[in-house]
């Protein structure tokens, strides 16, 4: 069946480390979302929380200076959040960015999913100790709350080439095998498939009713417990197999990509995203409390514990908790319009100097900048040679952008010493 786009809008949540000035490569987290833009043309939402518990808790200023403060914070890094965001606008995708001053992180999170209210949201997973239900997570939280999907990116996927749909087993019931939800769970990875041209494998995991020996006051008891069961495990299986092969018929998936095995989801799951060598889970999950999942069967977590790829919890929203607004929260606006910046570099800055010393910015985009001021200066020098239209560049700025440049060249190897200086007295 044809696959109609449900992604339109993904909300990107970074970590603080992927705004910083010169920043390490890349992060998967990054690929993802511009690899999902470009495949599906959604839009990306980049948000950055920055908090500062030492400010919200001194006692010496008073909550106006505290406020102006978050503000200032939450402008400076705006800035370099502004840069990342102009990093992924120049490859072809549509990108907005927010920086908000909240707190707790959890919270600030689904506040913004509620006001944008985005398709999806993607975010760095991190690393899960899954005991007794009891353990406290952002990722764990975000799975169980967020009223819209959740996908939790792995370091350890370069790309997403196969996908395990777990469905039917949100329930406990043999005879409740799929629903209307597992339908949703598989139109959105299907998307999700066709986009990245991945395989998709839907898996099934059943339990037999348990069944105890009959007993006769003349005979006895009688050896049919064995019996019955055997008959019992092969009726859930035809009927599993049956309800999953008729699912995936309908998504055009492969009856040789479907896996039905006996035993409990949390377990069967990992075993075959191991299998097949996963790179995503795609999977449901119902909102409930803490001491409700002491006394439940619960699935997401334990799975997001065993697996080292990707996982998505597709949500029907239905079951969504999102907070209060925070009386606290600070909205952060760029100093700079960086794209912009790359654009018409010569109407955004007073001089070429302005550029180098712009320190909230990386070295790589300040050459960026200068470098695109000097294709404008060379390309006006070219046009008035060939007698084209005169544009209002100042040409005669090109020995200050060089100047500027090498002044830029010689920052980046000083701090490229010191930094090896350093290394060395560690070493």
């Amino acid at each position: 069946m044809s696959i109609n786009p449900q992604i339109k809008k993904a909300l990107v949540v970074l970590s603080p480390d992927l705004i910083k000035p010169d920043k390490p490569a890349e992060s998967a987290l990054i690929r993802r979302a511009i690899s999902l833009a470009k495949r599906t043309g959604c839009e990306l939402d980049l948000l950055h929380i920055c908090y500062d518990s030492v400010l919200d808790s001194s006692i010496l200023t008073s909550g106006q200076d505290r406020q102006r403060e978050r503000e200032r914070l939450a402008e400076a890094d705006a800035t370099l959040l502004a840069e990342l965001a102009a990093r992924i606008s120049a490859r072809g995708v549509d990108v907005r960015h927010e920086v908000r001053w909240d707190h707790p992180r959890i919270d600030a999170i689904l506040r913004k999913v509620a006001d944008s209210k985005p398709d999806i949201v993607l975010k760095q997973a991190k690393e899960h100790s899954y005991v007794l239900g009891m353990a406290t997570n952002t990722d764990w939280e975000l799975a169980r709350r967020s009223p819209a999907h959740v996908w939790l990116v792995s370091d350890a996927i370069d790309d997403i080439e196969h996908i395990v749909a777990a469905v039917g087993n949100r329930f406990g019931d043999p005879a409740d095998v799929t629903t209307a939800a597992d339908y949703d769970l598989l139109r959105t990875a299907g998307e999700i498939g066709h986009s990245f041209e991945a395989d998709i494998y839907p898996v099934n995991a059943y339990q037999v009713p348990t069944t105890s020996a009959f007993v006769t006051d003349i005979a006895g008891p009688m050896d049919v417990s064995a019996k019955v069961q055997e008959q019992s495990r092969k009726q859930t299986v035809r009927q599993h197999s049956g309800m999953v092969k008729a699912l995936a018929k309908y998504f055009r998936i492969s009856a040789d990509n479907v896996y039905v095995r006996e035993g409990n989801a949390s377990k069967v799951i990992p075993e075959v995203a191991e299998a097949v060598n996963a790179d995503l889970v795609a999977m449901g999950a119902t909102n409930i409390g803490r001491l409700e999942r002491l006394f439940s069967s619960v699935t997401v977590e334990p799975v997001m514990a065993e697996t080292d790829c990707d996982v998505l919890i597709i949500r029907d929203g239905g079951d969504s908790s999102v907070p209060d607004v925070a009386a606290t929260a600070a909205f952060g606006t760029a100093r700079l319009d960086l794209q912009e910046a790359i654009s018409n570099p010569q109407n955004a800055f007073d001089s070429p100097q302005d550029v180098a010393n712009l320190d909230e910015v990386s070295v790589e985009f300040r050459n960026r900048i200068l470098q695109a001021w000097e294709y404008d200066i060379r390309a006006e020098m070219t046009d008035e040679n060939e007698g084209g239209v005169v544009r209002e560049i100042d040409v005669s700025t090109l020995d200050e952008v060089l100047s500027a440049k090498a002044a830029l060249e010689m920052q980046q190897a000083g701090s490229a010493n010191e930094a090896a200086r350093l290394s060395g007295a560690a070493g």
